[in-house]
């Protein structure tokens, strides 16, 4: 039962809660009654409590929004799930030309689909989130197909993937539900909590000999809260700033999403602070019973900046656009040759587009591949 679109949620029967009526217990109006929920930047959260999936507290939670590197969660599932950790992953051109934040792979260069989870988790690397599409799918569209199956297996019902990093894509969304309902399906796969309890590792990279890349964890509640949180950022200038996580007080595991906040952090430590606070198993609101918690961080973090600099930094894409077509099924089949090529195209409109680049030139070599083959492709700038 709702009460409210903020709310806390209620597993009471009708006859216990007719008791408390009688009792003079209950408030009319459950949550403005309780104390209003702290201020949130985010366009859309919810709290949930991770044993039992119950919603503690939401605001837009069914709301499709662009989830940014959050969207990373869900292709570090699948990899884990693969059975094929100990598989050594080839960098493709494709893959070492994605957007930043990366980890500046280069063609050629091979690193355990382990080491490249980490990477996809700690980094936010979307070239390593790249590597780990194609050498799962074959493709970025082919393995985009396996996580929107997942997610509607997993009950994620608002979700649609486009790739595996989260860069700008059309149709390319999922609500705050949805992130939540992936992030706990998450903490029941080996391997997905340790990664996210990692601070900095140094992983092995093969080319041209082998070498170590360091990589860092992302979120700054890791060490910087009451108690650890883990859990993932995303940013890109269209979802602004994500967040899912999850952290354990009092031997209570509670889930945050957030999506399109300015103050990430801020809104986070709130969203902890009031699922904590909130009592063990949701029932109805009692007046006077359940202020808002005031859970607060024992030593202050620093004020929010880019969570993922070298994503915020690279607010100009670039893409190559073949078309306007004459008609959207012609684009359509032009778009089915290109994947026979092993080129990943987003139909939009009558026009294809391709890659998501952050720079020309970059674009530039891509249009010259496509030129030799008899394309005529225009490099197109977007946000």
């Amino acid at each position: 039962m709702r009460w409210t679109r903020e709310t806390i949620a209620t597993r009471r029967s009708p006859r216990a809660i007719g008791a408390l009526f009688a009792l003079g217990v209950v408030a009319l109006s459950p949550a403005r009654d309780a104390g209003a929920m702290p201020r949130l930047t985010a366009r859309a959260a919810i709290v949930m409590d991770a044993a039992s999936g119950d919603v503690i507290w939401e605001r837009n939670s069914d709301e499709p929004l662009p989830p940014a590197s959050t969207t990373k969660v869900l292709t570090a599932i699948l990899a884990l799930e693969s059975g094929r950790l100990d598989d050594r992953l080839t960098v493709s051109e494709f893959a070492a030309d994605t957007a930043p934040s990366k980890i500046n792979l280069h063609p050629g260069q091979r690193m355990r689909l382990h080491d490249l989870v980490y990477a996809v988790l700690l980094n936010s690397a979307n070239d390593a989130a790249e590597v780990v599409a194609e050498g799962l799918g074959g493709s970025q569209a082919a393995f985009a197909a396996r996580m929107n199956e997942k997610a509607r297996a997993i009950g994620a019902t608002h979700a649609h993937f486009a790739n595996p990093h989260g860069l700008t894509a059309y149709g390319h969304v999922v609500s705050a539900r949805d992130l939540a309902v992936i992030f706990r399906y998450g903490l029941r796969v080996p391997l997905f909590r340790e990664i996210l309890e990692t601070r900095r590792v140094d992983v092995p990279l093969e080319g041209a000999g082998i070498h170590l890349v360091s990589l860092h964890s992302h979120n700054r509640l890791l060490t910087g809260y009451a108690y650890p949180v883990i859990g993932k950022t995303g940013y890109t200038r269209p979802a602004r700033r994500c967040f899912v996580g999850a952290a354990t007080h009092d031997n209570r595991e509670v889930i945050i999403a957030l999506l399109g906040a300015s103050d990430l952090w801020g809104d986070a430590r709130r969203l902890f602070a009031y699922g904590f606070g909130a009592p063990d198993r949701p029932s109805v609101v009692m007046a006077g019973i359940l202020p808002i918690p005031s859970v607060l961080a024992r030593r202050s973090v620093p004020p929010p900046e880019d969570d993922e600099a070298a994503e915020a930094r690279a607010a100009a894409r670039f893409a190559v656009q073949l078309g306007p077509y004459a008609t959207r099924r012609s684009a359509a089949a032009v778009r089915a040759r290109l994947a026979r090529r092993g080129y990943t195209a987003m139909l939009t409109g009558r026009a294809l587009r391709l890659g998501s680049f952050s720079t020309e030139g970059r674009a530039r070599r891509l249009a010259v591949r496509l030129r030799l083959t008899g394309y005529r492709p225009i490099i197109v700038a977007f946000n």
